[in-house]
């Protein structure tokens, strides 16, 4: 009998928000296999929160990528999309706790001109 393989968890993305600041926690792997659903999810999640804000709209846009563990074209171009998302609401888009990996990309391509890095 062989054993059990390793459980998937997958890529993952999760919201919420306090007061004007909306924080999206990302898992995973941002490529080309996740990117899309993820980028649906980052627009939905922007939009529930603002209607569940009651007139409070979200200022700040905070990423966390502590548990990203890989991030490819398609995954920079969806942090790219984030940052159009947060400028078309007059907000400011922040990563925080990216792996020295990404952090090195963000660099390496200029992106990183594009946010506020926290915690790097």
């Amino acid at each position: 009998m062989s054993p059990d393989p390793p459980a998937f968890t997958g890529t993952r993305i999760a919201g919420a928000r306090e007061g004007d600041q909306l924080l999206i926690t990302l898992h995973g792997s941002l490529d080309a296999m996740s990117v899309t659903a993820l980028q649906t999810q980052l627009y939905d999640l922007t939009r529930v929160y603002d209607l569940l804000g009651l007139g409070v709209p979200v200022r700040q846009i905070h990423i966390d990528l502590a548990q990203v563990d890989f991030c490819d074209a398609a995954g920079l171009r969806m942090l790219v999309a984030a940052r159009r998302v947060a400028d078309a609401r007059d907000a400011t888009c922040h990563l925080r706790n990216a792996q020295p990996h990404l952090r090195w990309l963000l660099r390496a391509t200029r992106a990183a001109d594009l946010f506020h890095l926290d915690g790097a």
